[in-house]
């Protein structure tokens, strides 16, 4: 028997008390906005230096002892394995533009994972452009069609190639799919367990989010729209239901840019005496093959793009049933589009019948939106329409 969630928001007679703490606790509810039906009330919190001297006077330890940097480079990567060389960035502009592959795994109920590998449920390939000081983030769709001759556990879907094939690390069949089928490069990757997701979310006291519209689960309960502060339960349900949308995973898509904004928000306004908050969850969920240095660096870039320059897509496609299976098609012609104006910055353009992806289905109907950071966060992104801001300069498609 399904048994129903408990969150703040869907029983708010119990938690009042709870969700005042947790707001309280937030070091983000200085910047909360009532900008809907719900939310908090700003306030005000005095800066602290005694994280910033603790974790300076760690590293200093752990820099001064015998191997203590790569004894803490081990543990911030979870001891993770490197992505192949082929795989790349062209070292000509490596300095110019940084591609990661981002992906959640999901270990659902009721399937064996006796392998130890679960689904790369969320699918994301961020390219951070350092020279222009932009990021562009491009969400896949789990049940992407890759076709018959990549390994996948005979789904023929993106979420299954990871723990089908026989590289290792196991998300560089991953990676290699996308480099082979739409020509992206991959410098580096995060795999993050879903798992982590509310443990992360209810160790910082909640993260602030904009619910764009009322979404009802399957009991009737209902988290109301509005920029408010919410739990990690309420982000789980936020990012995983799709009973609300007409298009079921595309629309989570869209609505997981919303929590996507709302934690990159809150990284860049991260305290550095909340690190240690995070850290055991981040230890025992994460794997990247990003070093200590690199991951610092890029950290500090990160935070100095504004939100106007941080813009999230779809990779253009349409679901499709195909064979008995429910699958989604890409539209090779407006991805290859996308992805030349967007998504390689500083690399000859690649026209569309040289990705190697295969089209299924194209009846016109493109999946997603494009939308930034800024619009979202001040709650005036259009739900299911383009809304972004454009860059001063205009996105650069082919070598510069």
């Amino acid at each position: 028997m399904k048994k129903q969630p408990t969150n703040p928001y869907y029983h708010p007679e119990e938690t009042q008390g709870r969700r005042r703490a947790a707001q309280s606790s937030s070091p983000y509810a200085q910047d909360t906005r009532q900008t809907g039906r719900s939310g908090a009330s700003p306030r005000k919190k005095k800066k602290k230096k005694g994280g910033h001297r603790f974790l300076t006077t760690l590293l200093v330890l752990l820099l001064v002892c015998g191997g203590g940097y790569y004894a803490l480079n081990h543990l911030v990567t979870g001891g993770a394995v490197s992505l192949p060389n082929l795989l790349n960035t062209p070292q000509e502009i490596r300095d110019d533009v940084v591609n990661i592959l981002c992906a959640g795994i999901d270990y659902e109920e009721g399937r064996d994972y006796s392998d130890g590998m679960g689904m790369t449920d969320v699918v994301m390939y961020v390219s951070f452009d350092v020279k222009a000081n932009r990021i562009n983030m491009l969400q896949i769709p789990r049940d992407t069609y890759v076709g018959e001759e990549v390994p996948t556990g005979g789904t023929g879907k993106i979420n299954a190639v990871a723990r089908s094939g026989k590289q290792d690390p196991a998300i560089a069949n991953l990676a290699s799919v996308l480099n082979e089928q739409l020509k992206l490069p991959v410098d580096y990757y995060v795999t993050i367990d879903m798992d982590a997701f509310k443990t992360v979310i209810n160790a910082i006291g909640g993260i602030e989010v904009t619910v764009p519209f009322d979404i009802t689960d399957d009991y009737g309960n209902t988290l109301r729209a509005g920029t408010q502060i919410v739990d990690g339960a309420t982000a789980e349900f936020m990012v995983r239901q799709r009973h609300n949308y007409a298009n079921a995973d595309l629309g989570r898509l869209e609505m997981q840019r919303y929590m996507y904004s709302a934690l990159l928000k809150t990284f860049k306004s991260f305290p550095a005496k909340d690190i240690v908050k995070v850290m055991p969850a981040y230890i025992q969920y994460v794997k990247t093959d990003i070093g200590l240095a690199k991951m610092g660096g890029l950290a500090l870039k990160v935070r100095e793009v504004p939100s106007e320059n941080i813009t999230m897509f779809t990779l253009p496609c349409e679901p499709c049933n195909w064979n008995g299976k429910s699958l989604v098609s890409v539209h090779k012609e407006a991805a290859a589009e996308m992805l030349n104006t967007y998504f390689r910055p500083y690399s000859e353009p690649v026209p569309a019948d040289q990705l190697t992806i295969i089209e299924l289905a194209n009846n016109g109907r493109d999946s997603g939106t494009v939308q930034s950071m800024d619009k979202i966060d001040s709650g005036t992104a259009n739900w299911g329409k383009d809304s972004y801001t454009q860059p001063e300069t205009p996105a650069s498609s082919g070598a510069q």
